[in-house]
C-alpha cells in the first residue's frame, strides 16, 4: 500500500474534484500537467512558452493541451467561459443525408468535413458504450503511440470512423505508418485521415499503394536535398504531392534539380509551384534530359531560313522606323509642273 508523506499538506493548492473523477482517464498527459501548473500558479496570467518551459513540453503540444481544456470549458480564453457541448450520440456529427442529396455534387476537397466538430468528452464515452470496437481502437492505438491518448485524439479518432468512414483496420494501418515516419502528433494523424478519405482509401491494399508512393516521395526528396542543399530533413505534405507528381511523369532527379536551378534563378526563391509548371511543360514537350531542353530552346532561338537570306526581325524593323522620307513633286502626263 502507498499513502501520501503529510508533510506534504504544509503547501496544497485546490485540485476540483469534478475534474479528477472525470478527466483523469482521458485527459492526456500534458494536459494534466498543464492543468496542475495552472491550479498551482492560482490562474494567473502566463504565456504558453512559460507554461512548455515550466513543465518540459512543446509549445505545440501544451498548445493543444490548452485548447482541450477550453473546448471542455475548464479554461477560460480571452475573458470569455467556454461551455462544454450538449452530451449526443456522435452519430449526429454527420449531416443528414437528405439534405445532402439536396445539393449538387462538390468536389471532394470540399468535403473534407472542416465543418465537424470534434466530439465531446461525453460523445466519445457514449460512442465507446455503443461500440465496443471504438474502445478497442483506442486501447490499441494508445499501446502504438506508446502514451495516452487522451480526450484530443480520442475525438479524432471517433471523428475517422463516424466522419470519415475509415474501417478499423485502416485507421490501425494509418497509425503504424505514422509511427514508422516519427510523425505521431494528433495534427499530423488526423491530417493523413483527411487525405485517405480523399482518396477514398478503404482497403489495406491502396493504404499501402499510398504508403508506397509517400515513402518513395521521400525518398527522392533526400537525393534532391543532397544535391539542391536544402536543410529540412524530410519534404512536408504539399512537396510530397509534388513529388509523387514528377515521379509519376518519370521524371529523373536531375531534371528536378534542373528545374530547381531556373526557378531560383527567375524568382529568386525556392518555390515548388513554380518548378511544378517548368516540369509538367518539360513532360508535356517530351523533355528528359537538361540536353533536351537545351536544344529545344536553341531551336527556337535561331531563326527561320527559307532559302533565301537570313535577317535579323528586330534590326529591320528599327531600319523602317530610322528611314528618310523624301517627298517627290507629283507630275502630269504632259509633263506640266
Amino acid at each position: 500500500m502507498y499513502s501520501l508523506n503529510s508533510s506534504l499538506y504544509a503547501s496544497v493548492f485546490v485540485v476540483p474534484r469534478d475534474i479528477v473523477e472525470k478527466y483523469i482517464k482521458m485527459a492526456s498527459f500534458c494536459a494534466v500537467k498543464s492543468l496542475l501548473w495552472i491550479l498551482n500558479y492560482r490562474g494567473g496570467a502566463f504565456s504558453v512558452s512559460e507554461l512548455a518551459k515550466s513543465i518540459g513540453s512543446s509549445e505545440a503540444d501544451v498548445k493543444e493541451a490548452l485548447d482541450y481544456w477550453v473546448n471542455e470549458g475548464v479554461l477560460v480564453k480571452d475573458g470569455e467561459t467556454v461551455a462544454a457541448q450538449p452530451v449526443t450520440s456522435d452519430s449526429h456529427l454527420l449531416k443528414d443525408k437528405a439534405e445532402k442529396a439536396e445539393k449538387p455534387a462538390e468536389k471532394k476537397e470540399v468535403e473534407i468535413k472542416e465543418e465537424l466538430v470534434l466530439p465531446t468528452y461525453e460523445q466519445v464515452v457514449t460512442r465507446m458504450n455503443e461500440d465496443k470496437k471504438i474502445e478497442e481502437l483506442i486501447n490499441h492505438v494508445q499501446f502504438m503511440l506508446g502514451r495516452t491518448t487522451g480526450q484530443d485524439m480520442n475525438a479524432r479518432l471517433v471523428q475517422m470512423v463516424d466522419g470519415y468512414g475509415l474501417p478499423i483496420e485502416i485507421i490501425l494501418r494509418l497509425i503504424q505508418y505514422c509511427v514508422d515516419i516519427g510523425k505521431t502528433s494528433n495534427a499530423f494523424i488526423l491530417g493523413v485521415a483527411k487525405s485517405w478519405y480523399k482518396n477514398e482509401i478503404s482497403t489495406l491494399e491502396q493504404a499501402d499503394e499510398y504508403i508506397n508512393s509517400h515513402s518513395r516521395a521521400q525518398s527522392i526528396y533526400n537525393d534532391f536535398r543532397m544535391l539542391t542543399g536544402l536543410t529540412a530533413p524530410q519534404a512536408t505534405s504539399k512537396q510530397e504531392e509534388y513529388f509523387i507528381k514528377w515521379d509519376s511523369y518519370k521524371t529523373s532527379v536531375e531534371m528536378m534539380v534542373y528545374a530547381y536551378e531556373i526557378t531560383v534563378e527567375k524568382t529568386g526563391k525556392i518555390s515548388f509551384a513554380y518548378m511544378d509548371k517548368i516540369i509538367s511543360s518539360w513532360h508535356e514537350n517530351g523533355y528528359k534530359t537538361p540536353e533536351d531542353v537545351e536544344n529545344a530552346a536553341k531551336a527556337k532561338a535561331k531563326p527561320k531560313n527559307d532559302g533565301g537570306a537570313s535577317y535579323d526581325i528586330n534590326k529591320t524593323m528599327a531600319d523602317d522606323e530610322n528611314k528618310k522620307i523624301v517627298f517627290k513633286k507629283k507630275t502630269n502626263k504632259r509633263g506640266d509642273s
